[in-house]
């Protein structure tokens, strides 16, 4: 009796973990990396199975949202002419109506909606790539033998925040109808911005505190991950990052180059 009660609770606990073997998802670990973030953090960090896939279709879902959110508010400025330049007045008859004609295209679905979204889930999956990747080569230059899924785990996971991000503009954009102008800590740049300082601009755009608490995670798992030293895994994560947030910049300074624009929007988001 008691062989059969055992053999069927080994049985149970056998499917339970095939189950979880097969399922991607973890959205039960969605509110514990928040709430209690270094030992789940240490738990992802364990896996030596891809499961970094829950939280990136997350805040793919939660870019999408806000774009469709921002469409309208984005509609509505430039119909009402808010965003018009300062000099607009002192332009000539012909630079006037090229410019009305630029604006009237922008509030076409494919620039309040289409490109807003694409350019976005690129920036969040070609990061979430680039880092993960710089991660795991910096790590196994310190002398790590972690496995590089280790390392898309904690990379995934540890851009959660920057959903929580999404969620806060989301709300903001809901109670003020108005968009985010200058992210993060770009705003400090006032001006003329050309050269180094759409440079800086787009590099500041990149920190704020959703940022910072992404570092954080990271800083929190990567020890573990590793088996480092915490000086020389912290290291290596130091050096992942300002690698990713260079190439971060780029885009927003070549944006603000060419367009001539007084401020510029990070690759992230």
């Amino acid at each position: 009796m008691h062989a059969t009660i055992r053999r069927k609770m080994e049985t149970a606990k056998t499917e339970i973990i095939e189950k979880q073997k097969k399922n991607p998802f973890h959205f039960e670990w969605i509110l514990p990396v928040i709430i209690k973030p270094r030992k789940t953090i240490e738990k992802i960090t364990s896996q030596e199975k891809p499961v970094w896939l829950t939280p990136l279709v997350v805040i793919s879902a939660l870019i999408i949202l806000a774009a469709l959110v921002a469409g309208p508010i984005k509609r509505n400025i430039i119909q009402m002419g808010l965003n018009m330049p300062e000099s607009f007045q002192y332009y000539s008859e012909e630079q006037q109506m090229q410019f009305m004609n630029a604006q009237a295209n922008r509030t076409s679905p494919l620039f309040l909606y289409v490109f807003p979204i694409l350019t976005s889930l690129a920036g969040l999956w070609v990061s979430f790539f680039l880092l993960s990747s710089l991660l795991h080569l910096s790590l196994t230059l310190a002398g790590s033998r972690s496995q590089n899924v280790r390392s898309y785990n904690l990379v995934g996971w540890s851009m959660l925040p920057l959903g929580v991000r999404l969620l806060v503009q989301i709300v903001a954009m809901l109670v003020t109808k108005t968009v985010v102008s200058n992210p993060g800590l770009s705003g400090f740049i006032t001006g003329d911005i050309k050269g180094f300082a759409a440079f800086a601009a787009a590099l500041l755009a990149l920190i704020d505190i959703y940022f910072i608490w992404q570092i954080i995670l990271l800083l929190v798992g990567v020890r573990p991950l590793s088996g480092l030293k915490r000086s020389s895994a912290w290291m290596a994560t130091a050096i992942s990052l300002v690698i990713l947030m260079l190439l971060q910049s780029v885009p927003g300074f070549l944006s603000s180059a060419l367009s001539g624009l007084t401020s510029s929007t990070p690759f992230y988001f």
